[in-house]
């Protein structure tokens, strides 16, 4: 993971290559009263995870209102009980952010990650791709509509997948220093796995986040997962649960 901060580092710093940084960092986290995922861990019940991550990137002006950026991420999750679900997971992304106007922006990425997990055949690299639109309805509210696709590619056909999300988001500035964020979800999965075996999950999304000093976020937030699958009997709820503090530069 050094190594590829490092990397990206000297990528996107170097001088007049980009006029603007991006640098996140944060720790959460996170419980799920219902944990599922592949065809193999249809019975997991609940567990708490911690996820320590960062990122690093940068972006620059092309024409009047269009950027490029480039943007490089890792992640550790860290599960109590299921130990085989803990993983370190380093990204890589680049993409056009347009401004079309006082109200409309759209933004179009493409993704890559190396997942590395505890239980070995979960290993994986993943590549796809994101399109964006945000309007600003106000100075205080605004709404994004986006998709993203993702292929999954695991040592073990049971974790491979193609996967299609859609979702709807909104945030709100109650004061200058807190925000209310809205949101609704939709991912299907369809895995490499002679079955045949799909899933669907509906996600419906509240949290808050607030500032405590300068840069510095306390988030919380509750997501109600509805899940399904091709398979009879499979349908199930998740409550899902965090609370995290993050750095945005």
């Amino acid at each position: 993971m050094c190594l590829f901060v490092t990397f990206l580092s000297g990528l996107v710093f170097t001088p007049n290559a980009f006029s603007g940084l991006i640098l996140d960092a944060g720790v959460k986290g996170t419980y799920e009263d219902n944990i599922s995922g592949s065809p193999l861990d249809a019975d997991k019940k609940g567990d708490f995870y911690t996820t320590v991550s960062a990122a690093v990137g940068g972006y620059t002006e092309v024409a009047d209102g269009t950027y490029l950026f480039l943007r490089g991420d890792a992640a550790t999750y860290l599960y109590s009980k299921y130990d085989d679900l803990s993983a370190t997971i380093v990204g890589i992304s680049a993409g056009v952010y347009k401004k079309l106007g006082d109200v409309l922006s759209a933004q179009i990425a493409l993704k890559g990650r190396l997942k590395e997990f505890k239980g070995e055949p979960r290993d994986s690299n993943a590549f796809g791709g994101t399109f964006e639109l945000k309007q600003k309805i106000t100075n205080k509210f605004w709404i994004k509509e986006g998709y993203e696709y993702e292929k999954n590619n695991a040592d073990s056909n049971l974790f491979s997948y193609d996967a299609h999300s859609i979702g709807v988001w909104s945030g709100y500035m109650i004061t200058p220093e807190t925000m209310l964020n809205l949101g609704y979800s939709y991912l299907t999965r369809e895995y490499g796995d002679t079955g045949g075996f799909k899933t669907k999950s509906h996600t419906i999304s509240a949290g808050v986040a607030r500032e405590l000093a300068k840069k510095v976020y306390v988030n919380v937030g509750y997501d109600r997962q509805f899940n399904d699958s091709n398979v009879s009997n499979t349908d199930h709820n998740n409550n899902i649960y965090t609370l995290g503090v993050t750095y945005s530069f």
